[in-house]
């Protein structure tokens, strides 16, 4: 099968503007037409939906995983067995959410924090939001095993094409809905309308793509015990995931006090920024490493790792080189503010982020596609455990919150330098001299001589500039070196000829006009 990784990718990204767009755009109209008090409200709910996303239990990573070894096409009644014994998973941890739903409207109170000389009308009003949005989250939820399984797939790209068009329809439906003057829960119930509906043509994309795809609300007990073992595992690793990613904010809050969360988030905001870039291109690996494992394809799948990583580590390295120079003139520009231990901070977040992209993502992937999940929840389990244990003994010792992000950075590097790294190597059998060449030197080497260049530029003139300026300045002398780059040290024979034929036809249009 034919890998479309540049169309995933490039979709992926328009995919991702799209939402980055749209998503400005409703929060400036929710914050307009309905106030703040509602619009809290409206991010509460939809906390409150991210958190049933919990419920998933690794289910959803499996059917990607069930789909991308292809076991659709050497056996479609196991595979329908499978995916069906998933949705029934799904729709018995959905009908969880209504309980859950009648106890926070009971207290509705406590839950939002609601002012005590609230009105009876208002209490009802938010009480019965919950419930619309509880019950729109039930029935919701079950039918997000079929995204999953067109990443398994590899359609991606159709995926996306989706969710492009679900966005649109949503942000029109806005407009028409805030023009006609009506409030929150007609609104709510247009976006989970649109949502469900947006789940119910990825499974008509996924039953058209798989001939003989059908789901029955089965169970079977002994392909369960197949799925729970993968993707419990799977559940550790994202539990694990989230208590670090989540856990810095709370550890911050309860030893340094809102000040300092509110630093940290200043200095957080643009690595995590990159690292939300990045994630498009390396969502292909997932669904790739699966496939080409279950063929026994070990040198294709260790090629494409190391391919991977270098193109990650190409652009990572250039943005994390410009924000070590720029960080406090970034921050002034986008949020007006000064503020050294913000920039100090954002530096080094930006460095553990690059770190993060270039030797973890990566591996992370691979390893939970090529049955080491197992290996991996362990891994990630201590982590979590080293990294709460180390920051509350350090922030008895000294409440900062650096000492957070440095308890952070350690355990991270820990776990991917002695564990992740030599995991992937091993099992992907890489020569690891090649390795550290190709993958993480060379592209590392361009971002040093780039930086170099932009730093004397904001050494020589800072101060004689305008923030603005001054960085389009340097972001202009880092594409001028990026791009004969990207062509010489990136492109292979291959891409190097369709990049050539693609300038010879635009040089021609332009020469013709």
């Amino acid at each position: 099968m034919k890998i479309p990784f540049f169309k995933n990718t490039v979709t992926n990204y328009f995919s991702m503007f799209v939402r980055l767009v749209q998503g400005i755009l409703v929060t400036r109209w929710l914050i307009s037409h309905l106030g703040e008090a509602q619009y809290g409200l409206w991010v509460m709910l939809w906390s409150f939906f991210s958190y049933a996303l919990l419920l998933d239990l690794g289910f959803g990573v499996a059917a990607q995983k069930v789909t991308a070894t292809e076991l659709y096409k050497k056996d479609i009644d196991k595979y329908n067995h499978t995916v069906s014994s998933i949705f029934f998973s799904h729709v018995t941890m959905a009908l969880l959410i209504l309980p859950l739903t009648f106890a926070g409207m009971y207290y509705i109170r406590e839950l939002f924090h609601l002012p005590a000389d609230a009105t009876q009308e208002y209490i009802r009003f938010c009480r019965i939001a919950l419930l619309l949005s509880g019950v729109a989250a039930t029935v919701v939820f079950p039918l997000g095993v079929f995204p999953e399984i067109l990443v398994g797939l590899q359609k991606l790209y159709l995926r996306n094409y989706i969710i492009i068009v679900s966005k649109v329809v949503e942000l029109a439906g806005v407009i028409a809905i805030f023009a006609l003057g009506e409030g929150l829960f007609v609104l709510l119930f247009f976006v989970m309308m649109v949502m469900g509906l947006t789940q119910l043509v990825m499974l008509i994309a996924a039953w058209k793509s798989i001939p003989g795809f059908r789901i029955r609300l089965a169970f079977d007990k002994e392909v369960f015990k197949g799925i729970f073992n993968f993707s419990s595992a799977v559940y550790i690793i994202s539990i694990g995931r989230m208590i670090w990613e989540r856990g810095m904010f709370l550890l911050i809050s309860i030893f340094c006090g809102l000040a300092s969360v509110g630093i940290f988030q200043l200095g957080s905001r643009i690595p995590f920024l990159i690292q939300q870039i990045a994630l498009p291109y390396v969502e292909n690996i997932s669904p790739i490493s699966a496939l080409l494992h279950s063929r026994k394809r070990t040198r294709h799948l260790a090629q494409i790792l190391m391919r991977s990583i270098r193109w990650v580590n190409f652009f990572a390295a250039g943005a994390t080189v410009m924000v070590m120079i720029y960080a406090p003139r970034i921050i002034l520009l986008l949020f007006n503010v000064e503020n050294d231990e913000a920039a100090f901070i954002c530096r080094l977040m930006v460095l553990f982020v690059y770190f993060l992209l270039v030797c973890r993502i990566i591996p992370e992937k691979f390893l939970t596609m090529a049955g080491e999940h197992k290996f991996l929840a362990h891994v990630q389990s201590f982590e979590s455990l080293f990294f709460i244990g180390i920051s509350i003994a350090g922030l008895l010792i000294r409440p900062h919150e650096l000492v957070v992000v440095g308890a952070m950075i350690l355990t991270k590097f820990i776990g991917t330098v002695f564990f992740c790294l030599p995991h992937l190597i091993k099992r992907a059998r890489m020569k690891v001299i090649y390795f550290i060449l190709y993958s993480l030197f060379e592209p590392a080497l361009l971002a040093l001589a780039t930086g170099m260049v932009c730093y004397w530029q904001y050494y020589l003139l800072r101060g004689q500039l305008q923030e603005f300026v001054l960085l389009a300045l340097a972001g202009v002398s880092g594409i001028l070196i990026y791009f004969p780059a990207l062509y010489f040290m990136m492109f292979d024979q291959a891409e190097k000829l369709r990049a050539k034929k693609i300038i010879g036809k635009v040089t021609a249009k332009l020469r013709r006009a």
